[in-house]
């Protein structure tokens, strides 16, 4: 019963940790250009881990959202 009890709440802990993971989407130029007030580049919105919008490397927009967030919510 104590092995069922863990592994249960193992895999809950992992579904858990799936669904709470981050996925980071690149913005399409004209989405990018649709963030008007506030600009894109101003904007504090946050989730769990950080920034909502953020600036990568090659100057591409990305919007990053939990895996549950983006099934269920956009």
């Amino acid at each position: 019963m104590l092995r069922l009890t863990l592994a249960l709440a193992f895999a809950f802990a992992l579904a858990v940790a799936y669904a709470l993971w981050p996925v980071c989407v690149p913005l399409s130029a004209d989405a990018t250009a649709a963030f008007v007030d506030p600009p894109i580049a101003e904007r504090t919105d946050t989730m769990l881990w950080g920034r909502m919008f953020q600036l990568r490397d090659d100057g591409q927009w990305q919007q990053c959202k939990t895996r549950i967030a983006r099934a269920f919510f956009f």
